[in-house]
């Protein structure tokens, strides 16, 4: 979900990413690849502009996390599986809490409510909003 309402956010906030080019994109650290989002998932993308009816799902690799400036994480968990198998880019590795000055965990909504997915999905669009000039700087680095 993360992935689809940054990806919204930038297409709707041209003020904010006018000119740039951006590359937005997921991977999982213990994704089955090529897995669709869930219908969940998708409704509560969908409700706040985000698009994952195409969503194929991706592991985690060197050669996808070198393609990008900055690594945004649900949890510590991700941060640490990264940081062990791939060191080379732990200075880019953050949680994404931590771009609104927190350090808490986004709790994956797998296997529970449509409530529950739709909570997940406003917290992280929030956090996109509230953290949006800590993304930009960071990512430009």
């Amino acid at each position: 979900m993360a992935e689809a309402l940054l990806k919204h956010y930038v297409d709707v906030s041209a003020n904010h990413a006018q000119g740039e080019n951006w590359s937005i994109a997921s991977a999982g650290c213990w994704a089955y690849p090529g897995m669709a989002a869930t219908s969940r998932a998708v409704s509560a993308a969908e409700n706040l502009g985000g698009d994952l009816i195409d969503h194929s799902a991706q592991s985690v690799n060197a050669d996808l996390l070198n393609q990008f400036n900055l690594i945004l994480c649900m949890e510590q968990g991700h941060i640490d599986f990264i940081n062990r198998h791939f060191p080379e880019a732990a200075n880019k590795v953050f949680l994404l809490t931590a771009m609104v000055n927190e350090d808490d965990d986004i709790d994956d909504p797998v296997g529970k409510s449509q409530s529950d997915y739709d909570q997940t999905a406003s917290q992280i669009l929030t956090i996109i909003r509230n953290g949006w000039e800590r993304i930009k700087d960071l990512s430009h680095n």
